[in-house]
């Protein structure tokens, strides 16, 4: 898919969010590229914007709560197909710590946060590793399977994870 798509960028060097035309990207070996159907707005996506949370990136598109269809595969990519319905994950593990080197991507230590590390959601299309994809049935409303990748799973994880209920 070549082109261009409309993206929130925020700039760090200003703390500006600017809606502008940037190429659509393309998925990578174990990829994906996601239409964008909803992205939601964290409280972390404020934080980055109010300077609370320092920018990791000169310019980076936020949003890490979207759910979509699948547009595109990368090379290698196996049990999805164009058109599916998705969740992306809101990170992904880094790939070469000793956990992820032996498969134990949950507990990677290096996680890099999407909209932060790497482009996020709040665009028309997005990059996500199909290996964090969450499949999304069509009973399912788009709209609100976007606030599962963090508004859902992140105190979820805490109370069964961290408070161990």
């Amino acid at each position: 898919m070549t082109g261009t798509m409309r993206a929130a960028r925020f700039h760090a060097d200003t703390g500006t969010n600017v809606l502008e035309d940037v190429p659509i990207p393309s998925p990578g070996p174990g990829e994906v590229l996601v239409k964008v159907a909803f992205c939601g707005i964290c409280h972390s996506d404020l934080s980055l914007l109010d300077g609370t949370f320092p920018a990791l990136l000169p310019v980076v598109t936020q949003g890490h709560e979207a759910a979509g269809i699948i547009a595109a595969l990368g090379d290698g990519v196996t049990g999805w197909a164009v058109g599916d319905r998705v969740v992306p994950a809101a990170g992904r593990p880094c790939l070469q710590c000793r956990f992820c080197r032996r498969g134990d991507l949950t507990n990677c230590p290096n996680i890099q946060l999407m909209a932060f590390a790497y482009d996020g959601a709040w665009a028309e299309y997005t990059v996500a590793q199909a290996g964090g994809l969450t499949r999304v049935p069509d009973n399912v409303p788009l709209e609100q399977a976007a606030i599962l990748a963090d508004a859902v799973s992140t105190p979820f994880g805490a109370v069964v994870r961290t408070g161990q209920v």
